[in-house]
């Protein structure tokens, strides 16, 4: 490695998912609430592991086809559209101009998180905004650069209008997921069948659908009757993709933004089956930002995050492991 831009790609490319969570950790108290557990959510999206077992692949296709890849898996081909549902999404452009200027010189640390604080209070001194709610999106653009590539990532961002959508402040968006569904002016009467919203996309108007209390997240979805096919060929009934609601298949795994009390706890089941989906960011209890909507109750007002993809990452770990030489002599 000779050249400048080289050797900040070299110093990204040292970093792998243990050492991204321990730069996520770090950097966590620096994010403004708004972002704090998308930001993570969108790094279980777009986990280092998948990209770089695609790219290292003699036939991508085929890997994509054994781990049953369905949807937008490559970050590569939404490099502008991929962080949505952060609040950070309105700088985009500005975050992105200031990463692609380390292309051109040498990592100023050797510290990531470092850098990221620093490119993203450069940004923030440039754009007058908040520093806070710049550091979680410039994270997500050193690792969009990482996975897709300098030529891919410094192309100008596509035309379109960055967080145009957001019609409330950071702290107005907040103070939303905290705040629970009247119930109408008989409301105390309601016991079981109290009804709340679930949120999927904080940043479009409309985006929401009606759960009963208790009720499962994709078996409220799919009341929402409208055609959602269009956005996503997964979505055969409402907007979380879903085939079979028994924790079978892995397809309806949600991101949660919201107060995760108002939720179920993960069952011994779901626990069991996301070790075998290999999703990241699952962490097994009540706390967790990533579950499985069919296995998940609700009991107030959520907020959720739908990913643009669903796959069986567990079978990378099988297609790693070496043949067994007993079975190959067995053959």
């Amino acid at each position: 490695m000779t050249t400048a831009e080289s050797l900040f790609q070299a110093f990204l490319n040292r970093h792998d998912d243990a050492a991204w969570a321990e730069v996520l950790d770090r950097l966590t108290p620096s994010i403004h609430p708004v972002d704090r557990r998308a930001v993570g959510i969108w790094f279980a999206f777009f986990p280092l592991r998948l990209h770089n077992a695609l790219a290292t692949a003699s036939d991508p296709s085929a890997m994509a086809r054994a781990l049953s890849l369905a949807g937008k898996y490559r970050l590569a081909d939404q490099v502008d559209s991929s962080h949505e549902f952060l609040y950070g999404h309105r700088y985009w452009p500005e975050v992105k101009r200031e990463v692609n200027s380390y292309l051109s010189g040498s990592p100023a640390s050797l510290k990531l998180d470092d850098q990221i604080v620093e490119s993203a209070t450069r940004t923030s001194k440039r754009i007058n905004a908040d520093v806070s709610l710049l550091v979680g999106i410039t994270a997500v653009a050193f690792m969009t650069l990482q996975q897709a590539g300098p030529d891919v990532f410094s192309r100008t961002a596509e035309a379109r209008s960055y967080g145009a959508r957001w019609k409330k402040s950071p702290d107005q968006i907040v103070a939303g997921r905290i705040r629970d569904a009247g119930q109408g002016l008989f409301g105390f009467l309601r016991t079981i069948d109290k009804r709340f919203t679930v949120t999927f996309r904080e940043y479009e108007p409309g985006s929401t659908f009606e759960v009963i209390n208790d009720q499962e997240l994709t078996t409220a979805s799919a009341r929402d009757q409208r055609d959602y096919r269009l956005q996503d060929q997964r979505c055969i009934e409402g907007p979380i993709p879903v085939e079979c609601r028994t924790a079978a298949c892995g397809t309806c795994w949600v991101g949660i933004l919201s107060d995760t009390r108002r939720l179920s706890e993960p069952t011994p089941r779901e626990v069991r089956k996301m070790a075998d989906f290999g999703y990241s960011g699952f962490t097994g209890d009540g706390s967790s930002p990533i579950r499985l909507a069919c296995q998940t109750r609700s009991h107030g007002n959520v907020s959720i995050v739908i990913p643009p993809w669903n796959g069986l990452l567990e079978r990378l770990d099988e297609q790693s492991q070496p043949p067994n030489p007993i079975e190959e002599t067995n053959q």
